[in-house]
């Protein structure tokens, strides 16, 4: 599913010299189409507000106790930790307009993440040196066939 984002963003990724790296990644219960718009936000946003050098992306993940916890870090721009909750609400920015955007793709995100039971947030952030986003959800799959393979 991650490699159908890729692919989907291959034009952006290209445009920018970017390098994603994503490990193996565990299959977890929830929809298909919801992982990966969260993937595709948080891929996005990390090209959108990259640094001068060339984007890296790394994207990996780690299960435990019926969950999963996925992490995308990226060498970009990174957010001031004042705003580290602000960024999740709807129509809030952490950049100003001179990037574009409207400021809900991690809404969304927090939204589809919460709607599984999960959470999102800012583990680390260094301004000028890039962030790292983790979210969970539940590991395996789920009875009514939803579940997500690698």
């Amino acid at each position: 599913m991650v490699a159908e984002v890729l692919e989907s963003l291959v034009a952006l990724i290209t445009e920018v010299d970017g390098a994603i790296v994503a490990t193996s990644l565990p299959s977890v219960a929830i929809h298909r189409g919801a992982l990966a718009q969260v993937f595709q936000n948080l891929i996005s946003n990390s090209i959108k507000y990259r640094s001068a050098e060339a984007p890296r992306i790394d994207i990996s993940a780690e299960s435990g106790d019926g969950w999963s916890v996925f992490s995308v870090a990226d060498n970009g721009l990174g957010i001031e930790r004042e705003f580290s909750e602000q960024i999740f609400g709807m129509f809030q920015r952490a950049h100003g307009r001179e990037y574009p955007g409207s400021g809900i793709g991690l809404a969304i995100c927090r939204r589809l993440v919460e709607r599984y039971g999960g959470r999102i947030w800012l583990e680390k952030s260094v301004p000028g040196s890039g962030a790292t986003f983790c979210f969970s959800v539940p590991s395996g799959t789920s009875e009514s066939g939803t579940g997500i393979t690698r």
